[in-house]
């Protein structure tokens, strides 16, 4: 081969050299901006968590959201008042929603404190001034000890026993599970990020107005 033919690729090769080190460059830009945003990201979670626990210390913020939620189940109560009477046709009991686990019948006293516990919203969510009137009950005493049907929490979905999805923790970081789903939550981390469950309990007995 003639060095006149070798130019050409020469020429080629030297202009594909000259290309590559902006393109890879350019990779490193992106690959810095995406650990930018995870770093972003992270921070702005734990400052969220931050002022969480400051707001939880304050006794204050906690009584100013306990007023509301009483507030708020006062303004149910006084519709429920304000509606027609029923017919007279006997309704089945409403059914609160479980985990379908196993455990000893609930007793009459039981039963009704159950139904008085279940007709509150999401314990949780309401501390942080968020109403979720969907919830399930969490037994935090087993289910065959004396008393246990006694000591439920009404939990929403993403504080009963489901992550949320990503999204939403991150714009709620207190909104995990009370039983561990995957690597998110677990009684320890929903304690710490909103209350143990007997200071939630002793919370949603007085939001029920039941005496202990």
């Amino acid at each position: 081969m003639s060095t006149t033919k070798t130019l050409p690729l020469l020429n080629s090769l030297t202009s594909l050299a000259a290309i590559r080190p902006p393109f890879f460059c350019h990779m490193k830009t992106i690959e810095q901006k995406i650990e930018q945003h995870r770093k972003w990201q992270k921070a702005a979670r734990e400052r969220a968590i931050a002022r969480q626990r400051e707001k939880l210390a304050d006794p204050a913020w906690r009584e100013s959201q306990y007023q509301k939620m009483r507030n708020t189940i006062d303004r149910r109560i006084a519709k429920q008042k304000e509606r027609p009477p029923a017919s007279k046709t006997r309704k089945s009991a409403v059914k609160i929603k479980s985990r379908g686990l196993k455990g000893r019948t609930p007793t009459a006293e039981e039963r009704h404190i159950a139904n008085a516990l279940g007709a509150l919203p999401c314990i949780a969510c309401y501390m942080h001034g968020v109403i979720s009137e969907e919830v399930s009950l969490h037994h935090i005493s087993g289910r065959t000890a004396p008393g246990c049907h006694k000591k439920q929490l009404p939990l929403c979905r993403w504080h009963h026993q489901h992550a949320a999805p990503a999204e939403v923790r991150e714009k709620y970081p207190w909104l995990v599970p009370v039983h561990a789903d995957g690597v998110v939550g677990g009684k320890k981390e929903f304690t710490l990020l909103n209350k143990s469950e007997m200071e939630l309990l002793a919370d949603a007995y007085e939001l029920a107005n039941i005496m202990h």
